[in-house]
C-alpha cells in the first residue's frame, strides 16, 4: 500500500486497514491507539453529533456518509493482529459489549488490563424518549501479554468527565485533549503510534503535538484529506474531532 502523505513524522495510508495491517511486521510499532467502529446495535441507535447530520441526528450505520458497524469476531481479530505488531499497549474506544467480551476472552498475545470510561456532559439524546440515553462510552487498555506493562501515569485512574465534539466533520468525534492525554500517558517522545482507524486525523495530530511520530489508516478519502489539513495547521490546532 502506498502512502497517501507523508512527512517526517506522519505517514497516513488511504485504504483497508486490515491490507495494512497484514504487510506490518511484528513489533513494528510502539503503540496503537484507535477508534474503530462500534457493533450494529449501538450504530442503530447511535446518533451523529457531526453538523453535516439532518435535524435530529443521522444513525451511524446504514445511511448516506456514515460507516459499517463491525461484529465481535471481527473485533477480536483486528485487536489480535494489533496485538502482534504493538511493542506495548494498545489503546482502543470499544463499544461497551466488545470491551467486555475481550476481557473475558482476550485475543492471543494480549491481557486486558483495564476497561475505563469516558462519560459525556452534552450527548446525544435519545430522541424516541422511550429510555434513557446513555451518556458514556468504554475504552480499553491492553498490553502485550509477554512483557511487562509501564505507562506514564502512576497509579492514577483514567477516567474522562467532559463534552463531546458538536462541531466537528467526522460522526464519532473524539476530543482531543483526552486523545492527548492516551499519547502522554502511554508512549514516550520518539515512540510511533498506530492508529488503524484514523477518522479525521485526532490520534495523528496528538502523536505529533506530543513530539511521537504517528502511522494512520483511513478508508475515507474525505477524511484523508480532512487529516492532511489538519496536520497543516500545526500546534495551532484546538479541533478535536477523531
Amino acid at each position: 500500500m502506498e502512502p497517501y502523505y507523508a512527512d517526517e513524522s506522519v505517514t497516513l495510508y488511504h485504504g483497508d486497514c486490515r491490507e495494512l495491517l497484514a504487510s506490518m511486521p511484528e513489533r513494528s510499532v510502539d503503540a496503537v491507539i484507535t477508534d474503530p467502529p462500534f457493533s450494529a446495535r449501538t450504530h442503530a441507535m447511535a446518533r451523529s453529533s457531526s453538523r453535516h447530520a439532518p435535524a435530529g441526528g443521522r444513525a451511524l450505520s446504514g445511511s448516506k456518509a456514515q460507516f459499517d458497524a463491525i461484529t465481535e469476531t471481527e473485533i477480536a481479530v483486528l485487536i489480535a493482529d494489533l496485538g502482534r505488531i504493538t511493542r506495548r499497549w494498545v489503546i482502543s474506544s470499544l463499544d461497551y459489549r466488545h470491551a467486555f467480551h475481550l476481557e473475558e476472552c482476550p485475543p492471543p498475545g494480549l491481557r486486558v488490563l483495564r476497561i475505563s470510561v469516558w462519560v459525556k456532559t452534552n450527548p446525544m439524546p435519545i430522541f424516541s424518549g422511550d429510555r434513557p440515553g446513555q451518556g458514556w462510552e468504554s475504552f480499553v487498555s491492553m498490553h502485550r501479554a509477554d512483557a511487562k506493562p509501564t505507562w506514564n501515569g502512576g497509579g492514577r485512574s483514567i477516567n474522562y468527565v467532559g463534552p463531546t465534539v458538536q462541531s466537528g466533520d467526522h460522526p464519532t468525534a473524539k476530543p482531543l485533549p483526552m486523545v492527548g492525554d492516551w499519547v502522554r500517558l502511554f508512549t514516550d517522545p520518539g515512540d510511533t503510534v498506530l492508529d488503524p482507524f484514523a477518522g479525521s486525523g485526532t490520534t495523528l495530530r496528538a502523536a505529533v503535538d506530543n513530539g511521537r511520530k504517528a502511522i494512520g489508516c483511513e478508508i475515507d478519502e474525505r477524511y484523508c484529506e480532512l487529516i492532511v489539513k489538519r496536520l497543516a495547521q500545526g500546534a495551532l490546532d484546538f479541533g478535536g474531532v477523531a
